[in-house]
Parts: structure tokens; sequence; C-alpha cells
């Protein structure tokens, strides 16, 4: 081998020390959050563990222990998949989502006005959160055809009719909270991968008529945003209620926090609090400085999930990864701006962190999708290497 050709395999080699390294801080990072989320749910979840008829005060930490472990088993399975049998299996995996979300009309069970949940023997499943991963792998498949972008309408359609049969029967549950989410997710993931803006635009018109029908049908959704505007002492006590109290957990922190399960507003004045509310329970024990620890640790994520989807050795690679780092970001960040106060209450869990085994299994599947395509990088620079 001539000096080029050592120079040549030294660089692949820093190469592929470069990409393990963000591999390995986007691991550290998730593993830092789901840690904890276990510390938190463990907190925030006494009053009701306490209330339980056993009063096992350990209740909701087993089971979110359990949660944990299935969802690194599942993180380690999508890390070591091919990416061919991933791109293979995105229409099945479809098929599959839009089935469990239509079964929900006829078998799923009702909590909080929403027919969101497959419940058996005690466990629950939420399709809703599995169709956050599939709509990215699906949607790859489609954008992978169109390098230089979406050219036409004819082009466009596919991937916006998928968008808009997920979303629609979420919303039906109804669940508008979620639906929306995953659609202003999408919408951000599709302009990456090459939507024009007047296709987002068109399609954002589109999707406000059926929004408008729900909201008519649903009258309770169009007041909490109404709520949400008007503000005032009597939306305190209604549908303002739940952004007062997380305000009042985050203020009542200061700067470090009252202690580690020493939150007053945990017992049954928040709302929601092991599982939507959590990020209150945060800044209430732990204070504003570990809470913007928090949002720092979900920007690196976005960070290095972003850098990984752009040194990504093919474009449906690049896709997954920046699709899976959209979803996972935008929905932290709108976890964040409802505990704020700063948009109206959707029902969103802040992923890795919140109470429940959906949310935290699919978004373990979506970082395991990450590390996929960031060892596929170190793969093919390593073989690229070893024969130049």
């Amino acid at each position: 081998m001539g000096a080029v050709g050592a120079w040549r395999v030294e660089r692949a080699d820093l190469a592929v020390e470069q990409t393990r390294t963000v591999e390995l801080k986007v691991l550290a990072v998730t593993l830092a959050l789901v840690a904890l989320g276990v510390a938190m749910v463990f907190s925030a979840s006494i009053p009701l563990a306490a209330g339980r008829e056993t009063g096992d005060i350990f209740h909701y930490l087993k089971r979110e222990l359990a949660f944990v472990a299935v969802g690194l088993a599942a993180m380690w399975v999508a890390s070591r998949l091919a990416m061919d049998r991933v791109r293979e299996g995105a229409w099945p995996l479809l098929v599959a989502t839009v089935i469990a979300l239509a079964g929900l009309f006829v078998f799923g069970t009702r909590v909080n006005g929403a027919r969101s949940w497959y419940s058996v023997f005690g466990l629950s499943f939420q399709p809703s959160e599995m169709a956050k991963i599939v709509l990215v792998i699906a949607a790859a498949r489609c954008f992978v055809r169109f390098p230089g972008g979406l050219p036409d309408w004819r082009s466009a359609a596919r991937p916006f009719v998928m968008l808009a049969v997920v979303a629609g029967l979420i919303a039906l549950q109804p669940d508008v909270g979620t639906a929306a989410v995953i659609v202003v997710s999408m919408f951000v993931y599709f302009h990456i991968a090459g939507a024009k803006l007047r296709h987002l635009v068109a399609a954002g018109g589109v999707t406000a008529i059926p929004a408008l029908v729900m909201f008519r049908l649903h009258p309770y959704q169009w007041k909490r945003i109404i709520d949400f505007i008007s503000g005032g002492p009597e939306v305190a006590l209604a549908g303002g209620y739940q952004k007062e109290r997380a305000l009042i957990a985050l203020g009542s922190g200061g700067l470090t926090g009252c202690g580690y399960c020493g939150s007053v507003e945990k017992y049954f004045y928040l709302p929601a609090a092991t599982t939507d509310s959590i990020l209150a329970v945060v800044g209430e024990e732990l204070g504003l400085l570990f809470t913007w620890a928090v949002v720092a640790l979900f920007c690196l994520l976005v960070w290095w999930g972003m850098m990984i989807a752009r040194k990504a050795p093919d474009r449906f690679c690049a896709l997954v990864a920046a699709g899976v780092t959209c979803s996972l970001g935008l929905q932290a960040l709108l976890n964040i701006a409802v505990v704020t106060g700063s948009v109206p209450a959707t029902g969103v869990p802040l992923p890795f962190v919140s109470y429940g085994g959906s949310s935290l299994l699919f978004s373990l599947i979506g970082v395991g999708l990450l590390l996929n395509v960031s060892r596929t990088i170190h793969r093919k620079l390593a073989w690229r290497g070893l024969n130049e």
C-alpha cells in the first residue's frame, strides 16, 4: 500500500471514529432522558400509587421499568436490522398501522373521552404512537424516488394521502391533539424531504376543512383554544386549569427546585402529572436549571440526529434519520410549549420522560433507527477505506 493509500485508510478511520462518537452521544443523551423519566415517574406517581387498593407506591415505577426494558430491547433490534429490510417492510407496516387505528372504533378502550387504546390483560397499546414512526418510514420510501424533490402534484399525492388517512383516523377517535402533532411534524419532514412549499400550503388549507368540522362536532376542543387566547380568572378554573397549575409548579420550583419528591402540585392539583405535565414536576422539584438541562438534551439529540441524517450513505437512510429526529424534536417542543403555556393543551407526552409504554417503546425504536443509520455510515466508510 502506497502513501496515498495509507492516507485514505487513515482518513476513513477518522471518519468512522467521528460517526461512532456521534452515535455514542445520541445513545448517551437518550439513556440520560430515560433515566430522568424513570426517576420523575416514580416521584410524580406517588399520589396515584398510594391511592390504589394495594397502597404500593412503587406500582408505576415497576411498570415504567418494565417498559424501559422492553423499549431498550426493541431499540437494540431496530439498530441491528438491515435498512433494506426496513425499506421493504414500509408498506406492510403502514397497512398494519391503518388496520390497528381503524380497529379502535370497534375494539378500542375509551380513555379521557378518546377511543385511542387497546387494553388486554391490564396492558395498553396506543397505535397512534406506532403511526409516528411508521409514517416516517413509509414517507421515506415515497420520497426516495425523487432525489430532486417532488416535481408535481402527482408525485406529491401518495405521501399526503398516507398522512391524511392516518391523521384522519386518529382525529376521529377523537384525538385531535395527537393528529395535529403528527401533521405538523410530518409537514416539516416533508419539506426537508423535498415537498414544495405550495404543496404544503395547499395541503394545510385542505386540512383546515376537516379540522373545522371536528371543532363543530366537538365544541370543547374549540373552547380550549378560545380559553387559551382569552385568559382571565374564570378560564383558570375551566379550560385553562392545566396551564395555570403547570405554571404554578414551574414558578414554585424557582432556580434549584424544592427537592426531589417534594412537589405539592402533583398531589391532584396538576392534571396528568405523570404524562403530559411531567416537565412541570421536574421544574417544581429540580428547578429551572434542571429544566433547561432537559431542554438542552433534546436540542443535542436533534442536532446529532440531523448530523447522522446529513452523513447518511443513501437517501432512504437520510430521510429515515431526518424523519425520526423531526418527530422526536417536535413532540418535545410541543410538550414544552404546552407546559410553559405557549400553546393550548394538546395531550402530547414528553418523549422518554413521560409515563407510558407505547410512547417510550416507539421513541426508543426511533432512536434505534438513528443508531442503525449511524452504524450503516461507518460500515460504508470502513469498507470504502479498505478498498481504495
